[in-house]
């Protein structure tokens, strides 16, 4: 039985965790409205960026300083000494990144963005910095099971980067005063939030004795972080070499678009993650079972029936909220964009037994060969087809991703599963929406999404019709009939 005190705390948690992606929603309307598209794109760059240097000081820190206080929480003195000298690490990482890019920024910047390094490189630099150690402590504090902190924290840092973002927007317009100086100054803000909270705490230490295990713990998963970077931003600078900055705007924002369903989908997936690990450890399993099928079941449904509904509302909502600059061309990407999520679910069934298992170290070995993918269809797509070949990269490598788990998760994990549910009903979904694009008719687009949305939401519903009564039962049961478990 789930507590109401969990389910609360997991709200928090969801809801203050959202923050950040809300925020960037939130300013994408000032400023798709307010900047004209190069400084779109120029900025969509310097955010990249900005999450490049974030991983790079962060080295999975974050991540370890979560299951380290867990496993260690009883030993006062030790949490003190490690957790304090990880710390300790993440300033002076920060330092050195920060001193590296006061020699080198200017020729990186030269190079990748054909713009000088000062003042806004400089400035992605210290807000990456700052946001890292911010990020550290906000994810220590759900270990802890502080979600008041962890809410009112993420509050502050949402609330500062909107009004300062778009207070000196209007103060410098047409300009990337307004954007960069929001980031930064609010994570100035949450920076010291952060160093307060530890040193109170803990203490800043160097106790030089737990580098080498720091070291080794977090190695793999930073570099899984690092190629994970790759997979979400390379495509913008590759676009950069090819195209124009005008270009990346329209991607960017076409992109930003879907994140609406990413973040639907990890509030399904960490609402679930944690059952399925209890039910394979109570049961010392090691391969799947019809109980946590129907989980992932679930999931596919759920996606499958809000990504037609999501295609058909984008380009009916956007006109009405972006009305200084035409973003139009965006709309022909959106299907495909969003049709890389119908694989969530088999990357998710894929991952689960990797976290499981605590078998990390395969994953920098799969997004390794994603990443390769990824670069070089890119590269060799953008060249000959321009915003298009990045489209279609992003979903190839998806499809792929995919694929290169199972392969390598199958050696430590028995896989059986509903293949109409999780195989030919997704690849349908696929199949009928790509070959839609290759013949699109561009003034009868809207009706045929129209037309895809019925046909895949009746497939779904006719697939599913044993079980939706079984989840919209107790759904009104205990909504209507005040029944609580």
């Amino acid at each position: 039985m789930i507590s109401k005190n969990f389910i609360k705390s997991s709200f928090i948690y969801s809801v203050a965790g959202s923050l950040p992606l809300a925020s960037a929603m939130i300013l994408l309307l000032f400023y798709a409205n307010l900047l004209s598209k190069d400084l779109i794109g120029l900025f969509a760059l310097y955010v990249a960026f900005t999450f490049l240097v974030q991983t790079l000081v962060n080295f999975a820190l974050d991540t370890h300083i979560g299951f380290f206080y867990v496993e260690n929480k009883s030993n006062i003195s030790y949490l003190k000494d490690y957790i304090g000298t990880i710390i300790g690490s993440l300033l002076l990482l920060g330092l050195m990144y920060l001193l590296i890019f006061f020699i080198f920024g200017n020729l990186i910047f030269k190079t990748f963005f054909q713009e000088s390094f000062y003042p806004y490189g400089l400035m992605c630099v210290l807000t990456g910095i700052f946001n890292c150690i911010f990020k550290t402590y906000t994810n220590l504090l759900i270990y802890q099971q502080r979600p008041a902190k962890f809410f009112w924290y993420n509050i502050i840092n949402f609330v500062l980067t909107i009004v300062i973002s778009v207070v000196v927007l209007f103060m410098y317009p047409n300009t990337l005063m307004g954007p960069m100086w929001g980031r930064l100054l609010s994570g100035v803000g949450i920076f010291i939030i952060a160093i307060y909270g530890f040193s109170n705490e803990f203490g800043i230490r160097f106790k030089t004795k737990y580098f080498k295990p720091i070291f080794y713990y977090c190695l793999p998963i930073f570099i899984y972080y690092l190629l994970t970077w790759i997979l979400s931003n390379i495509d913008r600078f590759i676009i950069n070499g090819f195209l124009t900055k005008s270009d990346i705007a329209i991607y960017d924002i076409a992109l930003k678009s879907t994140l609406i369903i990413e973040y639907f989908q990890m509030g399904i997936v960490n609402s679930f993650y944690p059952k399925i690990f209890r039910i394979w450890n109570e049961q010392k399993l090691t391969k799947l079972t019809p109980e946590v099928n129907r989980y992932f079941n679930g999931f596919t449904a759920v996606t499958m029936l809000i990504i037609p509904v999501f295609v058909v509302i984008v380009p009916i909502i956007i006109p009405h909220i972006i009305i200084k600059n035409d973003y139009s061309p965006m709309f022909p990407f959106i299907s495909l964009l969003s049709l890389g999520f119908v694989t969530r679910s088999l990357f998710g069934l894929f991952s689960a037994p990797i976290y499981y298992l605590k078998k990390t170290k395969l994953l920098p070995r799969i997004f390794l060969y994603s990443a390769i993918c990824q670069v070089i269809l890119s590269i060799v797509l953008i060249k000959y087809f321009g915003l298009w070949g990045a489209v279609w990269a992003g979903f190839i490598v998806k499809v792929l991703q995919v694929l290169f788990l199972y392969i390598e998760t199958r050696k430590i994990f028995t896989y059986s599963f509903n293949k109409v549910k999780q195989i030919f009903l997704p690849a349908i979904y696929i199949v009928l929406i790509v070959v839609s694009e290759i013949f699109m008719i561009e003034n009868y687009r809207m009706l045929i999404q129209i037309i895809q949305m019925i046909l895949i939401c009746s497939l779904v519903f006719w697939v599913y019709r044993k079980e939706l009564p079984l989840v919209v039962k107790p759904v009104f049961e205990k909504f209507i009939g005040g029944k609580d478990e």
